[in-house]
């Protein structure tokens, strides 16, 4: 009690600023967070000179635009790490429709930039949104509304399994019809990762994939870029070596960094061989400037990151914040391993970026709310240090009631 007193007297002489840099919040994401944003400023420097002074006659013109949205990403992940994460419970619903409007706002006010319509330019600031970053994010905390109230009724198809799926099928569905099959794809992992954990049935897991690969398959016929990238990484096109360009180029990249990496700046790929070096091939430039050693340390920050928040969500003492937890991680790990698995051929050209590193607003300031509200989570525990007894329910440790 004595020691309580005292620390809580210690904590009221504390002036603001002592009190900021003594934030109770898991240190180890917030410090991975701030390297990967730290690196991914230089990587943007780097890789996107060449193409920013051919354009704009400003080597450093979308470095600095990079470095001011990681600023703002920075406000962003300090307020969502302040606000209490249950606040997000009964905003769940709201968030999602809106997200959904947005989404079918780009079917008419969408700007078409290779045959897809991701962005919506907000004419206030003059200043383009992808409201897939913002569609899946909310879909996320939707899910962990949706199953904390259902319960044990998630395992009753019709009344708590299919609205979890009509919400997925919903935000997949519009952004298969934009089309953007990268956010569709990630979104549908993202969400049978929850649904899993949640403690959904197999049997109802199974079906939903099926149905899901059979109307993507009816999709991919559809649009013929697709349908060859697709073929082109099963080895079943043979046709023109520039389907598979990017990807050619990005190999070449990893490979001819070695161990070591030619050294920050030398990269030759960013010298219009390989496009997009500087947003979904950044990893690329990761394994040709820093080497083996470099692409090992940012794949094992995201791991690091991604089984930090598993442990935040586990220790988390109410069913919401467990399933938002694991939702988060989910969404920034899924993100960063399938643009790593396009980067080194594993898996069809996507166009998903690489959080924290790749340039871009939406998803770096989306990423860093959902980084924030970890942390917030990380927060509470932190302050209540409780110990509880847990019982599983479903495949979900959840605090003993």
């Amino acid at each position: 009690m004595q020691e309580t007193l005292t620390q809580t007297a210690a904590n009221a002489n504390e002036t603001p600023g002592q009190r900021l840099l003594h934030m109770k919040v898991d240190r180890r994401i917030l410090v991975i967070t701030l390297s990967l944003m730290a690196i991914g400023i230089s990587l943007v420097l780097s890789s996107s000179s060449f193409f920013a002074g051919g354009k704009f006659g400003d080597q450093f013109a979308l470095m600095r635009n990079h470095a001011v949205r990681s600023c703002i990403a920075l406000v962003v992940m300090f307020v969502a790490s302040r606000i209490d994460y249950r606040v997000y419970r009964k905003a769940a619903p709201a968030l999602l429709v809106l997200s959904l409007l947005m989404m079918l706002a780009l079917f008419f006010l969408g700007v078409t930039i290779r045959d897809t319509r991701r962005w919506m330019i907000l004419p206030l600031i003059n200043t383009t949104l992808q409201p897939s970053e913002l569609a899946r994010t909310a879909l996320v905390f939707f899910l962990a509304y949706w199953m904390t109230r259902t319960g044990k009724d998630l395992t009753r198809f019709k009344t708590g399994f299919l609205p979890a799926a009509g919400a997925i099928a919903l935000v997949a569905g519009i952004c298969a019809a934009l089309p953007n099959f990268g956010t569709a794809t990630a979104t549908i992992v993202i969400s049978l990762c929850m649904l899993y954990v949640g403690g959904a049935r197999l049997t109802h897991l199974g079906m939903f994939v099926g149905a899901g690969a059979s109307l993507f398959v009816v999709e991919v016929l559809r649009h013929a870029y697709v349908r060859d990238r697709i073929l082109t990484f099963l080895g079943v096109h043979h046709g023109s070596g520039a389907l598979n360009w990017q990807v050619d180029q990005s190999l070449i990249a990893l490979g001819s960094g070695g161990l070591f990496g030619r050294g920050f700046g030398h990269s030759e790929q960013k010298l219009s061989w390989l496009p997009d070096s500087y947003t979904d091939f950044i990893f690329s430039i990761v394994g040709e400037e820093g080497g083996l050693l470099l692409t090992l340390a940012v794949s094992g920050a995201f791991l690091f990151l991604a089984l930090r928040g598993l442990k935040i969500a586990h220790d988390c003492s109410d069913r919401f914040g467990q399933l938002l937890g694991v939702g988060i991680t989910a969404s920034v790990f899924v993100y960063a391993a399938l643009n790593m698995y396009v980067a080194t051929g594993l898996f069809p050209v996507t166009g998903l970026p690489l959080p924290f590193l790749s340039y871009g607003g939406s998803a770096m300031l989306v990423n860093a709310f959902a980084v924030g509200v970890m942390l917030n989570l990380s927060r509470k525990l932190t302050a209540t240090r409780r110990r509880t007894n847990v019982m599983w329910e479903g495949r979900l440790p959840v605090a003993a009631r």
